[in-house]
């Protein structure tokens, strides 16, 4: 039975709970099967390892000296303690330099955000501006904020619910800027199904997934297939097209009015119960919002978020029995995000030889730890967003609304290395626009013999040994070996 319990969210007026709704029967187990006998492959991951793993993982990697700085300060279960609580770390200075830069960033009402967006108050619906602020405003989030797993997480869900900024003549081209603070950024250390319910009410998913269009006797599919599919419970469990056809008619009628706010319109809204998985739900408002929590509370999406976020943190191909755990946890606090990151990051798989460098870096996320491991300064991130662009992950601007994959098959194609390779010279020699890598860097080098150079500059930026290769290359200049070691196949691991 599923009790509906209302509180004051402005236009949001939901937070429920459920007892013992079965929404898909039979429940999917098959990914989540006992474990098979695993084989060691090394031994336990040293002290300096376990902070490598930290901060490639729990950040977008260490900029020069944060590795010894954070053994030698209470080791990476000190620093994941910190990281773990964002706003008790003091991130004045990067908050100072991104209201100085964005004059929308930060307003809470939409209609001042419209206000302060660039060109909104001429009326026009374009806001080319905005589509170069936003993807500078992610990177300079992303590269200079102390809170760095508050940022590498809000990375992982700005894929999950994924929205774009397109730059035809659509009304919601300034929405995602609004999206990315009051919907993710907000949320990335409460309730999953907060998140959902922000997600869904905000006009640029209404907009995106076409549900402000979707009205009684003419609903759309799109919202209602891929907040399933996508959002919560994934795809191939046991719901067919009418159960997405039955999501759709109870969400009919969900769209935001003149003001850009959430607004149920019932005069548009599919008349009549909907049979819809194992539910019976009511016409009006409530039924979408029975549906949703159903939806965030399953199993089913304690799996799938479960799976994705191992994927993500963790391995490519997670062991069931980790996803199981953290599907557990995620069950049991109801889709409490603090709980289930911890559940991940406290677990031995984080931590283990399998675990150490399985991954490999995104576009972003090599661009992003690329800029910290040379301690850059960034005056315009435009040409690093176009960069990503080019490397195949423009910013708020993903094909498709699944969002980026975070697993290595999607980035290893055959000129993935070539363009790296191309960016880590370019950034050494200060010959990426906006981006200033000056001397700090490569004083360090300036007076020692090659050979002492270059293992000294291994251990600083990627941490440990490298590969022959590198090791046997005939350089004896800092940069250039810098950028070699920016664009080696060691630093692109994770």
């Amino acid at each position: 039975m599923i009790g509906l319990i209302r509180r004051s969210t402005g236009s949001l007026a939901v937070l429920c709970c459920l007892s013992s709704v079965a929404l898909f029967a039979p429940a999917v187990v098959h990914a989540f099967e006992p474990p098979k006998a695993k084989t060691l492959i090394g031994p336990e991951l040293s002290d300096r390892e376990k902070v490598i793993q930290a901060l490639n993982r729990l950040s977008f990697g260490p900029r020069p000296g944060e590795v010894d700085a954070v053994l030698n300060n209470g080791g990476w279960q000190q620093w994941v303690k910190e990281q773990m609580t964002p706003d008790k770390i003091d991130d004045s200075a990067v908050d100072r330099e991104i209201s100085s830069r964005f004059k929308w960033a930060g307003k809470t009402n939409i209609m001042e955000f419209k206000k302060d967006c660039p060109l909104a108050d001429q009326g026009k619906k374009q806001y080319p501006n905005l589509q170069k602020e936003l993807p500078e405003y992610v990177l300079i989030r992303a590269t200079e904020s102390k809170r760095q797993f508050n940022e590498v997480m809000v990375e992982f869900w700005r894929n999950h619910f994924c929205v774009d900024m397109p730059d035809k003549e659509k009304s919601r081209s300034w929405t995602a800027g609004h999206y990315e603070e009051q919907v993710i950024r907000k949320n990335v250390f409460g309730k999953f199904k907060t998140m959902l319910f922000a997600s869904a009410t905000h006009p640029a998913m209404l907009e995106y997934l076409d549900n402000q269009l979707s009205k009684a006797n003419d609903w759309n599919e799109n919202y209602a297939r891929e907040v399933m599919e996508l959002h919560t419970v994934g795809a191939d469990v046991n719901y067919g097209n009418d159960d997405v056809r039955e999501l759709s008619k109870a969400l009919t009628g969900w769209q935001y009015n003149d003001r850009y706010e959430f607004a149920f319109n019932a005069a548009e809204h599919q008349p009549g119960y909907k049979y819809w998985l194992s539910m019976k739900l009511p016409p009006g408002r409530e039924g979408g919002e029975m549906a949703l929590v159903a939806l965030a509370s399953s199993q089913e999406c304690a799996n799938f978020i479960s799976l994705k976020l191992c994927r993500y943190l963790v391995n490519d191909n997670p062991s069931p029995a980790l996803v199981k755990s953290v599907a557990a946890v995620f069950k049991k606090t109801d889709g409490d995000l603090p709980k289930v990151y911890e559940a991940i990051i406290n677990s031995p798989d984080f931590m283990s030889r399998e675990n150490f460098r399985s991954k490999f870096k995104t576009p972003f996320q090599f661009a992003v730890s690329a800029l910290r491991a040379t301690d850059a300064k960034i005056d315009d991130a435009h040409d690093v967003a176009h960069v990503i662009e080019k490397m195949g992950q423009p910013i708020y601007n993903c094909p498709d609304p699944t969002g980026y994959r975070f697993v290595a098959e999607s980035w290893m194609d055959s000129g993935v290395l070539t363009a790296r390779w191309d960016f880590a010279w370019n950034l050494v020699r200060d010959q990426v626009n906006g981006i200033n890598v000056g001397d700090t860097v490569l004083n360090k080098y300036k007076n020692l013999d090659p050979d002492k150079m270059k293992v000294q500059m291994a251990h600083d930026i990627i941490g440990s040994e490298i590969g022959d290769r590198e090791k046997n290359m005939d350089v004896t200049e800092a940069p250039r070996m810098l950028s070699i070691l920016l664009g080696s196949p060691s630093f692109q691991q994770l």
